[in-house]
C-alpha cells in the first residue's frame, strides 16, 4: 500500500487502500490486488498531468513514468496467465 499512499490520489488514498484490502481478504488475488494498486496510482498520475500547468519536459516525463507502470501492469497481468498455464495447475488432466 505503500505505492498507493505515496503516487495513488490525494484524498482518496485511505478509502481506495481500505476497499482494496477488504477485496482481498475476501479471496482476491495478490496480482489483482498489485494491478489495483498500479491502475490507481497510472489514473492520478495521468490527472496530475492534465491539472498542472507545467512544462512539456515535466510532461514527457511524467508520460514515461505512466507508460513504465502500465508495461508492469499488463507484464503482471501477463505473469499471471502464464502461472496459469504451467504444469503445476494439471491437476484434472491424466498427463502433465
Amino acid at each position: 500500500m505503500y505505492l498507493l499512499n505515496r503516487f495513488g490520489p490525494p484524498y482518496q488514498h485511505e478509502s481506495l487502500a481500505g476497499d482494496l484490502i477488504e477485496q482481498f481478504q475476501k479471496g482476491r488475488s495478490l496480482a489483482w490486488l498489485w494491478r489495483e494498486v498500479l491502475y490507481a496510482v497510472l489514473i492520478e498520475r495521468l490527472r496530475a498531468i492534465e491539472l498542472k500547468p507545467w512544462g512539456s519536459i515535466a510532461k514527457v516525463t511524467l508520460r514515461v513514468i505512466n507508460a513504465i507502470m502500465l508495461a508492469a501492469a499488463l507484464a503482471l497481468g501477463v505473469g499471471t496467465l502464464t502461472r496459469a498455464d504451467s504444469p503445476e495447475t494439471c491437476l484434472l488432466q491424466a498427463q502433465c
